[in-house]
């Protein structure tokens, strides 16, 4: 007896929170079925899987899954600056919507391991998580790519977004170390960020992975503003 009704309770609960806050496309606020979902028109939008004109050496490519605009851009900066963990499934939908893709397949031939850009200790103390971490590590999974924690931001930097290029570049020498008895020698290492701008990040992150033997480097980013094409 108990039991049912406790359950009926649940349903009842579980209706009322449905109608009082239904799950909505968190980009144009449409009523989707289920929480994180995105509607079809706007995951449309916003994927737009391309190579940046720019790959700084030592990186040999930069591929951006997303166009930093608009639904992106507000997705991503609640899961960084207002610890909004309700966004990530939505990030996690679109990031899954491109594992068929071809040019992200061909991209990922012959990657022997993925690099998370790392966040100094005390930002990470304070945010609770890497945000670039909790968007692709169940991605990483699911294509069987291996992601080693082997970088360390071992200089505290200021926010980027203000700076100019030449300003990033200055700000991040020295930012970056390997940590102590990492082995990739030989290996296609994949560097992962939530967002490529500049690409003063990457290449600092490069630079010390290629000193311990990395083959090629390559870059994916969940997000970027490079170049000319659709607005989200």
């Amino acid at each position: 007896m108990l039991e049912k009704i406790l359950s009926a309770w649940k349903f009842i609960s579980e209706t009322l929170i449905y109608i009082v806050f239904p799950p909505i496309c968190p980009v144009c606020q449409e009523i989707m079925d289920d929480r994180g979902d995105i509607c079809p028109a706007c995951l449309e939008k916003i994927l737009y899987i391309d190579f940046s004109p720019m790959s700084p050496a030592p990186i040999e490519k930069v591929m951006r899954i997303t166009k930093y605009r608009g639904g992106t851009r507000d997705l991503l900066r609640k899961l960084k600056f207002e610890n909004s963990l309700r966004t990530l499934p939505t990030l996690k939908i679109i990031l899954e919507s491109a594992v068929t893709n071809a040019q992200v397949t061909e991209f990922l031939k012959g990657i022997d391991v993925a690099v998370y850009v790392p966040l100094h200790e005390k930002r990470l103390k304070e945010r609770g998580y890497n945000q670039t971490e909790l968007i692709f590590s169940d991605w990483l999974r699911m294509l069987k790519i291996p992601a080693k924690n082997i970088l360390i931001r071992s200089k505290k930097t200021p926010h980027l977004y203000n700076l100019t290029p030449a300003e990033r570049r200055e700000t991040l020498k020295g930012a970056f170390e390997t940590v102590d008895g990492a082995n990739i020698k030989g290996k296609n290492v994949l560097i992962l960020d939530d967002i490529f701008t500049t690409g003063a990040t990457a290449t600092e992150c490069a630079k010390e992975l290629k000193k311990i033997g990395a083959a090629q480097i390559f870059m994916l980013a969940f997000s970027s503003d490079f170049g000319a094409g659709k607005n989200a």
